[in-house]
């Protein structure tokens, strides 16, 4: 079966057909949808770039725009615009490329918004992703589907696929648990939003947390909080008297705890004033260890725990140098997933 069939049986020319099989930004997304809906059909698998006749392009050897895109979804953009951590991550993103002589291209998408045009016009050279593409349309996924994408701090999405570059949430866990084992901590506890529990990269933390722990004879437990990261970042005393609530039924259970790790910086300063309203006495008879490094969150509180670093600059530089390697290497197929070491601050 040759191109000029597919193109027959999808009612449009041959160079459509070739366009859309060559990742050409100039095809509509309703047609490069039915090209490849007919090629699936029928089997049709074209070659490698490196084995098609003619001479190879630009965009099949290197960089043709010197652009980058960074998408966010619409839900997520709040958190993009108020979460330190993701802040950093887009700096080191911008660090990366301006030492390379390349633009960022920044865009939330979603059910209610469009990618950005340049995007559509083929104006960038591939694409970083933060968290997911949940809720952005076939057809917007349809021209994504013609650039090389990285996922930074989250899993890659069911429908692109993409390398990954994100945090050692393993390490995370076995750090804290360490670092509270020595302290001589025997009874502690993991405390964590519910918004994070459902992600299969957090559980990772508990999971190495709980396993450390029970190595080194610390009895270890889990408290979820019944909040999301979105509203952790806002001022709200309902919310922070249901927090308060679930503390308390949490610290009446079992023996008295002396050390805990909280996950996100953004929960411990939700805590600060609501444990010591409790009457516990933080960096006395409980010690806190929390995660993420975010100094404006941890600014405020006396005395400052002790945190981890996700180092997310540095996961924003990684994003970047493993999209344009995989720009370089268009031909190899194998999913990369590149796991950044936290280190303890």
């Amino acid at each position: 079966m040759s191109i000029v069939e597919i193109a027959k049986l999808a009612g449009v020319s041959h160079t459509t057909v070739s366009r859309v099989i060559n990742h050409e930004g100039n095809v509509s997304p309703e047609t490069a949808i039915r090209v490849r809906t007919i090629m699936k059909q029928i089997g049709y698998v074209p070659k490698p770039p490196a084995l098609r006749r003619g001479p190879r392009r630009a965009r099949d050897i290197g960089f043709k725009t010197g652009n980058i895109a960074f998408l966010t979804s619409s839900e997520s953009l709040r958190i993009l615009t108020n979460s330190p951590i993701m802040l950093n991550v887009v700096h080191g993103i911008e660090e990366a490329l301006a030492s390379h002589g390349m633009s960022m291209v920044q865009g939330a998408v979603g059910a209610q918004r469009p990618l950005p045009p340049i995007v559509v016009k083929g104006g960038v050279d591939g694409v970083i992703v933060w968290p997911h593409l949940d809720g952005v349309s076939p057809a917007a996924v349809e021209v994504l589907r013609g650039y090389k994408v990285v996922y930074v701090m989250s899993g890659a999405s069911d429908r692109l696929s993409g390398d990954r570059v994100r945090v050692n949430h393993g390490a995370v866990g076995r750090l804290a648990a360490r670092y509270l084992a020595g302290k001589g901590h025997r009874q502690v506890a993991y405390l964590t939003p519910s918004s994070l529990v459902s992600r299969v990269n957090v559980c990772e933390r508990w999971a190495a947390f709980s396993a450390l722990a029970d190595e080194r004879g610390m009895t270890a437990r889990q408290c979820v909080i019944e909040q999301s990261h979105y509203d952790l970042l806002d001022l709200d005393q309902d919310r922070d008297l249901l927090i308060q609530k679930a503390l308390e039924e949490f610290l009446a259970q079992g023996e008295r705890l002396t050390g805990l790790f909280v996950t996100c910086d953004a929960l411990t300063a939700k805590i600060y004033p609501i444990l010591r309203r409790m009457g516990r006495r933080i960096g006395r008879d409980l010690e806190i260890v929390s995660c993420n490094n975010e100094t404006p969150l941890l600014v405020g509180l006396e005395p400052r725990p002790t945190s981890i670093d996700i180092q997310p600059e540095e996961i924003g530089k990684k994003a970047v140098e493993q999209l344009r390697w995989r720009i370089l290497h268009p031909d190899e197929e194998s999913q990369i997933t590149i796991e950044v070491p936290p280190k303890v601050i």
